[in-house]
């Protein structure tokens, strides 16, 4: 009587296949769309955003995998910036458009390239090349709003230290 019987042995074995066929037809989150994007609050658009480029990755090219690391990099750090941002201020809104128009449009407008053609060259480059690049430019400008962002919080530092320097360094 050593060990579990058999019929407990087959019903743990089926209900651990029950439970992975369940698991993987249900994703733990849910995935935005593009077009709910912008109805999506500041706080969690950055967030949103990437889970929805993520779900889109896999109908990219592969040379477009590291631009998609760097936005999903530069998304976390700009989402903490996001949550204390006026919803309505002028920052709020070109964040919204370049991450809920901008970065959607231009993955959109590669999906729907037929595959036969994303590799012949158009316009000077490949459809694969121009979303590679235009990748690279959202990320450098969310990078950049991200500075823009903290530039107020990065003065107060300088300014801050310069203080505690003149205070307590400079009179030895």
């Amino acid at each position: 009587m050593d060990g579990l019987s058999d019929t407990t042995w087959l019903l743990t074995m089926l209900l651990g296949f029950i439970v992975f066929v369940v698991l993987s037809i249900y994703p733990a989150t849910p995935r935005p769309r593009a077009d709910q994007l912008s109805g999506v609050e500041l706080a969690e658009l950055a967030g949103s955003t990437e889970l929805w480029l993520e779900a889109r990755r896999r109908a990219l090219p592969d040379a477009a995998i590291d631009a998609i690391d760097m936005i999903g990099v530069r998304l976390e750090q700009l989402a903490p910036q996001l949550a204390t941002l006026n919803e309505n201020g002028p920052a709020a809104r070109e964040v919204r458009k370049l991450l809920a128009e901008h970065l959607p449009g231009l993955v959109d407008s590669y999906t729907r390239i037929p595959p036969a053609l994303r590799n012949k060259e158009h316009a000077g480059s490949t459809p694969s090349e121009q979303l590679v690049d235009g990748l690279c430019v959202i990320a450098d400008e969310i990078e950049a709003m991200s500075h823009d962002l903290s530039r107020n919080d990065l003065d107060a530092l300088a300014t801050r230290n310069r203080f505690l320097e003149t205070k307590y360094i400079d009179q030895g």
